[in-house]
């Protein structure tokens, strides 16, 4: 009796626990399956700080002029700085600021900018609002190496206003015609590494590629069938285009050939610094200490004779030109220094397409001849 009692008692105290335990388990399934709300806020990081000083200067002048922005995150991010005056049609006429791709640090971050007012710009009493905005594009993925002899076939490859520029501008210089034979930089550099001429420095290969390709694709778009080269050929009359890039492909002693090719009809685009290598023989990239800033050698034919370094950003100053949908006044290239190629002493005969903000000329046209020359310092 006594055995079969606490036997009961035992099995009555399994089937409890047993009880216990699935009551523990769906109870704590049900509390898992409470939903909860809580606040969570974003919060912008980039914040313009500081009082900002007035500005002051004359038509003609660039001021430049720093901008303090708090990054309140523990990351950094790329952000540009937007500049809008209270007169909107003045600004459009004659205003010009710099359009930089900052990298903001975490803390207090010092941004330099600039404001260039036309020489034709009236006297004005203006207020500007300054506002920051973080870059969320993608970054482009980079297209692929081009070879000596081959160039892309894709003609829907969208181009900057840079590409499209250079592309009008060879088009008009070369009018009907063409053929076209690019003295490339890549190929250039492939040549020097193969006959081991020791030239340089060299920018990097992507780079040189990167070059290549927007070039070679500014001007497919355009209708020309291109020739890629590295070096200048004894006999240009082949093409009805030549565009000369890499600056150690030439040589003073070219001159003349240029000059009897254009005055035979034929037709030139000329980039960067490659003036100063016709002006004085060099094989780096420092032509200015044997007087490559000189051009007065060849002047009659290129439209200018002085060569100056400068950079920031490039506008346009004339509107749709050569019947593209560019607009006067906007932005054409920036980079983010000041040793790149500009021009100044033009020929009353030349015509100004683009300028730096410090008034140096970006892109110009001239005419020797029977031939065509158009200029422009950069296609990236």
């Amino acid at each position: 009796m006594t055995a079969l009692t606490a036997g009961n008692i035992r099995f009555k105290a399994l089937i409890l626990l047993v009880v216990l335990i699935a009551s523990l388990g769906v109870a704590g399934c049900y509390a898992a399956l409470q939903p909860q709300t809580i606040p969570l806020e974003v919060k912008e990081p980039l914040e313009i700080v500081g009082d900002t000083k007035s500005l002051s200067l004359y038509p003609g002048e660039t001021v430049n002029f720093t901008v303090t922005v708090e990054n309140h995150a523990s990351v950094s991010y790329s952000a540009s700085l937007s500049f809008t005056l209270n007169d909107t049609q003045y600004q459009q006429q004659f205003a010009i600021f710099s359009n930089t791709v900052y990298t903001v640090e975490p803390g207090a971050n010092s941004l330099d900018a600039s404001l260039f007012i036309s020489s034709t710009a009236p006297a004005a009493e203006l207020e500007l609002t300054i506002s920051i905005t973080r870059d969320v594009e993608p970054t482009p993925t980079a297209s692929p190496i081009l070879n000596s002899t081959t160039s892309p076939t894709n003609s829907s490859i969208s181009l900057t206003p840079v590409e499209t520029l250079l592309g009008a501008g060879a088009r008009w210089a070369a009018q009907n015609g063409t053929s076209a034979l690019y003295i490339d930089w890549l190929d250039n550099y492939n040549l020097n590494i193969a006959e081991g001429t020791n030239w340089g420095p060299y920018w990097g290969v992507d780079y040189l590629s990167d070059i290549k390709n927007s070039t070679v694709e500014a001007l497919e778009q355009q209708g020309f069938n291109v020739t890629c080269t590295g070096e200048v050929p004894n006999d240009l009359s082949s093409y009805s285009l030549v565009i000369f890039e890499a600056y150690y492909a030439v040589e003073p002693r070219d001159n003349q050939l240029i000059r009897n090719y254009l005055a035979n009809g034929g037709d030139v685009v000329i980039t960067g610094g490659v003036p100063c290598y016709l002006a004085t023989y060099c094989k780096d990239m420092w032509p200015g200490e044997t007087g490559g800033g000189n051009l007065s050698s060849l002047q009659d034919w290129f439209g200018s004779s002085q060569y100056v370094n400068s950079g920031g950003t490039s506008n346009l100053v004339v509107g749709n030109p050569f019947g593209t949908s560019l607009l006067a006044q906007n932005q054409l290239y920036y980079i983010n220094a000041y040793s790149a190629a500009a021009l100044t002493s033009m020929s009353s005969d030349s015509t100004v397409i683009a300028r730096w903000s410090d008034g140096s000329v970006f892109a110009f046209t001239h005419q020797y001849l029977n031939g065509r020359i158009y200029y422009q310092v950069a296609v990236v």
